[in-house]
């Protein structure tokens, strides 16, 4: 089976020309960013239905490949990556490859539920991306924006805890970044406050 790029779309379908200009149109878009010096690590959300094995894992593979001498983070989204017997192998296909280990915080208890893995994988970088843990709208279908799906207000004490960890992996690693993806109304924003007062 092919990686889905879309619901009738595989990128196994499309002839190598294709996916050769594909990329050539990718790196082209980010060229002014990387020209005035403001590109930063290129972020892979790897859809649930990339798992860790067959022809997902060798698109996997093909994408970092492609990606070497540059800065790829990889947000993997389907738990096979992180079961009991590939946690240790998905970690080090990462530092093998200087991947950028992104650690989810986000609903558990779901299919496309993955654990927040607190590794550091790339000498210069680590990112926690905050989803937020809304259980309630995290696979409900016909919600009117993503905004719904990511409407979660980080109480205090779970942003203490998160500051905490980070504040553990950033020990690790030059550069530190926390993104927040909670982003109903000003969420993100105050969360994020919240959280730098905490890792101050």
């Amino acid at each position: 089976m092919g990686v889905p790029l879309s619901e009738n779309i595989y990128y196994r379908d499309l002839s190598a020309e294709i996916q050769q200009e594909l990329w050539r149109r990718f790196f082209e878009a980010i060229e002014p960013l990387r020209l005035s010096c403001k590109l930063g690590p290129i972020h892979f959300q790897f859809a649930p239905w990339i798992t860790s094995g067959g022809g997902s894992r060798k698109h996997v593979e093909h994408c970092a490949k492609v990606m070497e001498g540059r800065l790829m983070a990889v947000e993997f989204r389907n738990n096979s990556w992180w079961t009991e017997n590939n946690r240790e192998s998905t970690l080090a296909f990462e530092r093998e490859r200087a991947l950028v280990n992104v650690v989810v915080d986000g609903p558990q208890g779901f299919g496309s539920s993955v654990p927040a893995v607190w590794e550091a994988t790339s000498p210069e970088l680590a990112i926690v991306r905050m989803h937020g843990r809304n259980t309630a709208t995290w696979e409900k279908k016909g919600l009117g924006a993503s905004s719904d799906r990511f409407n979660y207000d980080y109480p205090d004490e779970e942003l203490q805890e998160i500051a905490e960890r980070i504040s553990v992996l950033s020990r690790a690693v030059p550069v530190m970044h926390a993104v927040l993806n909670n982003n109903y109304q000003d969420q993100g924003q105050r969360n994020a406050r919240t959280l730098a007062a905490f890792l101050q």
